[in-house]
């Protein structure tokens, strides 16, 4: 009885893994952890490729039909460094702006109303003011956001033409060039 509990254990005991076999293994682990890790990275890299287009594809079709569609319906403009400067009417510049100032003539004089674009450094974004006066402007808070995902706005006139040069969040550049109505 001893002995064949002796035989039992030993053969217990020598059964298990060989050196070869273990090697192996670890070999086809590291195999699969090599190509899965590539595969991650692989996945990282695209993510941030879309993720720095996403500006261009999605956001910057909007600021352009934004931009065209209430400055082409605007009979006059002027060029602000700072919203103070607009609601002042002080200091109008026609290079490195960041406040557009739209004048919108209604049916009577007393009718005309001011449209104000500008570029809000404190929240990144690009935001739209509807003002009866534009005395207003120090006051007011923006009607709507064109954009939230603006680095930089700058309003400019090249050539008679009002452009607008947004930076994206990843430094992507667009420029939008239109005129009033007038």
């Amino acid at each position: 009885m001893k002995n064949h509990l002796i035989t039992k254990k030993r053969r217990f005991a020598l059964t298990g893994f060989t050196l070869v076999e273990m090697t192996i293994v670890m070999l086809v682990g590291m195999l699969i952890a090599a190509a899965s890790l590539t595969l991650f990275n692989y996945q990282l890299t695209t993510y941030k490729i879309i993720n720095t287009q996403n500006f261009l594809i999605h956001e910057a079709p909007q600021i352009n039909n934004t931009l065209n569609r209430i400055v082409s319906r605007a009979n006059f403009f002027r060029l602000y460094a700072t919203t103070d400067d607009a609601a002042n009417n002080e200091n109008s510049t026609i290079t490195n702006a960041k406040v557009l100032a739209l004048q919108f003539n209604g049916i009577t004089q007393d009718s005309n109303s001011f449209g104000v674009i500008a570029f809000n450094q404190n929240t990144n974004s690009l935001d739209y003011y509807h003002l009866q006066f534009i005395s207003q402007l120090s006051t007011a808070t923006p009607a709507w956001s064109i954009s939230s995902q603006v680095n930089d706005a700058i309003f400019y006139v090249e050539n008679g033409v009002l452009r607008t040069k947004v930076t994206g969040p990843n430094g992507a550049e667009i420029i939008h060039s239109t005129t009033t109505q007038r």
